[in-house]
């Protein structure tokens, strides 16, 4: 129904004016409502083209954004196949790596298995060439020893006769004279008397007996140098040798005088020996090539035997450099010393193992053994122990080389002038060396006396004559008086040396009211 249907007016016939109105009225009404109808109809078309147009957008976006999803699915599962890639990649590269690891393992295994083989057969070929030269150089000093026995037979039936002719033209002489003009001297091989015989010249033994103790300091080198090639192979070897080594050192260089001022020192040193002996038994070196007298061949660990000598090196280079100051400092350094080589761990068949400290005085003192030689050449002063300031250098200055026979002499005296009655162990260097040392010093003719050997001299016989006459009584004070009253008239002429000596008699009334 439209509007001219319904409008008020379409009833009025009545009035032709009204009729009109009705029918403008309603010609007006069908005008807008087809101008209605034209507007619905353009706004349906519109909204048909925009509804189109909104779907072929839709539609448009649709197919980006799938585009755009392919695109990122695309990518994404390159990226993954590139990653899946490179893990691969780096897969293969760690297992090559891995493979070549254990290929440089394997071969570096080998070398060390191949240089463990070799250390092996050398160590094995050296230790044979050891036992061989061991065993040949005790055959040769068996030999030797076969033959200084034979001579000494022979030596012995000569001094006996000599003995027995000399004792009876002492009878005839003492008969005739009260007094005897011979110059007192010591024997060798016996204590002092009342006629005392004429000085001899060095006896040959005494010169092997010498050449014996240098092979034995130069086997002690080549221990040395055994050692250090065992401590590069075995590393808790060689930490062990070095903190014990230095251990020693410094327990040596801190022994002091005074009771019980070196308790502690000595439990260091023993308790360090006592450690290396039973912690490090191998290897083991012969201890035949070790001891002057010969014996059977016997093993010893050679940490032990290595300690000992650097024991005595500290030892020597105390009475060096503190006993040549001090004298009296020698007394505890022999003390521990002897103590140390008393001990049954350092024994052989009973024998000592102290020749590896005498076997050091040797080398650095041997007018303590009856070697003599002239101050005035290269080589007497080389036979007397003069060192040098470097190898191959020159000569120390005579007062250093005084100096050092000062400290040997009193370091000797200590060591040699041990008393053993109230102990258990037995003494590894008695009283008899010194005497046969002071003998050997004592007999040599007058124009072979140095100042060397008065230097010496005084030092053995300063600050010990209470345990040498403990040691001989009666023949003590009899060398005594014949070393400060006539040995220093054999001293070259102005000799300082011999005034010291002379000096000590008078030294000795005074501080130990002792009268010569």
């Amino acid at each position: 129904m439209t509007l001219a249907d319904t409008s008020p007016w379409k009833s009025a016939k009545d009035s032709p004016s009204r009729q009109l109105l009705w029918e403008l009225a309603r010609l007006a009404l069908a005008e807008q409502e087809e101008s209605y109808e034209r507007l619905d109809k353009a706004s349906q078309e519109r909204g048909q083209v925009l509804k189109c147009a909104l779907d072929d957008a839709a539609a448009r976006h649709d197919k980006v954004r799938k585009d755009a999803e392919a695109e990122r699915d695309r990518l994404i599962r390159q990226e993954k196949a590139q990653k899946d890639v490179e893990r691969h990649r780096q897969e293969e590269l760690e297992r090559e790596a891995e493979a070549e690891r254990e290929k440089a393992e394997r071969r570096r295994a080998a070398e060390r298995a191949d240089a463990a083989k070799r250390a092996e057969r050398a160590a094995t070929q050296e230790r044979e060439a050891e036992e061989a030269r061991l065993k040949a150089d005790i055959q040769r000093r068996d030999a030797q020893a076969a033959k200084a026995k034979q001579e000494e037979k022979e030596a012995a039936a000569r001094r006996k006769a000599d003995e027995e002719r000399k004792a009876k033209e002492a009878a005839i002489t003492a008969a005739a004279r009260s007094v005897p003009k011979a110059q007192p001297a010591l024997s060798i091989t016996q204590q002092p008397t009342a006629s005392m015989p004429q000085p001899t010249s060095l006896d040959p033994e005494r010169e092997k007996e010498h050449q014996r103790y240098l092979e034995i300091h130069k086997t002690l080198k080549e221990l040395r140098c055994f050692m250090v090639q065992q401590a590069k192979q075995n590393p808790k070897l060689k930490a062990a040798m070095g903190d014990m080594r230095r251990g020693l050192r410094k327990s040596v260089g801190q022994l002091r005088e005074g009771r019980a001022a070196n308790t502690k020192q000595s439990k260091a040193i023993a308790d360090i020996l006592r450690e290396a002996l039973t912690s490090f038994p191998e290897p083991k070196v012969s201890l035949a090539t070790l001891i002057a007298r010969p014996i059977q061949d016997v093993q010893a660990p050679a940490l032990t035997i290595y300690l000992l000598n650097q024991f005595a090196k500290a030892v020597i280079a105390q009475f060096i450099n503190e006993a040549a100051v001090s004298p009296t400092i020698a007394e505890p350094i022999g003390t521990i010393t002897v103590s140390i080589f008393a001990k049954d761990d350092y024994r052989v068949n009973g024998i000592s193992l102290i020749d590896i400290l005498i076997a050091k005085f040797h080398v650095v003192c041997p007018p303590l053994f009856g070697i003599h030689g002239s101050e005035s050449t290269e080589q007497g002063r080389a036979r007397l122990g003069w060192w040098r300031e470097e190898a191959g250098g020159p000569w120390v200055s005579t007062q250093s080389h005084q100096d050092r026979m000062t400290g040997l002499g009193a370091g000797y005296a200590a060591i040699s002038l041990r008393n053993f009655e109230n102990s258990r162990m037995s003494n590894p260097y008695p009283p008899y060396h010194y005497w046969r040392t002071l003998s050997g010093i004592l007999n040599l003719p007058a124009g072979q006396v140095t100042d060397t050997h008065l230097v010496l001299l005084r030092a053995l016989l300063a600050n010990s004559e209470s345990r040498f006459f403990l040691a001989y009584g009666e023949s003590a004070k009899q060398l005594l008086q014949f070393a400060v009253k006539e040995y220093p008239k054999q001293a070259p002429k102005g000799s300082v040396a011999a005034t010291l000596l002379s000096n000590l008699g008078n030294t000795m009334k005074k501080d130990k009211k002792l009268h010569l």
